[in-house]
């Protein structure tokens, strides 16, 4: 089987998984792979932020928060609400464990 047939059955989404075999889109890992090892590492850090910020979001959600709510829980401006969600703020241990704090939440770190 090919590299790129036996990637066609890792996309779940069937739309998404036709439009790769049909050539409307590329394979993440075929365009990740075209850049720079450098570029690549980049990418990764920028990743992180973005996940973290989906993560937040997701939770405030979940709770029926708006930015401002969580934002007055954790005694900051909503504007760092919006940073952290926008991925533009790095959030430091502090900033979990006030996020955690607010929710009524537990912090958990785990290495994989």
């Amino acid at each position: 089987m090919s590299k790129k047939k036996s990637y066609y059955h890792k996309i779940k989404d069937k739309k998404i998984r036709e439009a790769v075999k049909r050539g409307d889109l590329m394979p993440y890992d075929e365009i990740f792979t075209r850049y720079s090892k450098e570029r690549q590492e980049k990418i990764k850090a920028r990743a992180r932020y973005l996940m973290a910020a989906m993560e937040l979001r997701k939770l405030r959600k979940d709770m029926k928060l708006s930015q401002g709510d969580l934002a007055k829980k954790m005694r900051v401006k909503r504007e760092f609400i919006v940073r952290i969600e926008s991925g533009r703020q790095n959030i430091t241990l502090e900033t979990l464990y006030k996020i955690a704090e607010a929710t009524g939440k537990e912090v958990s770190l785990v290495f994989k």
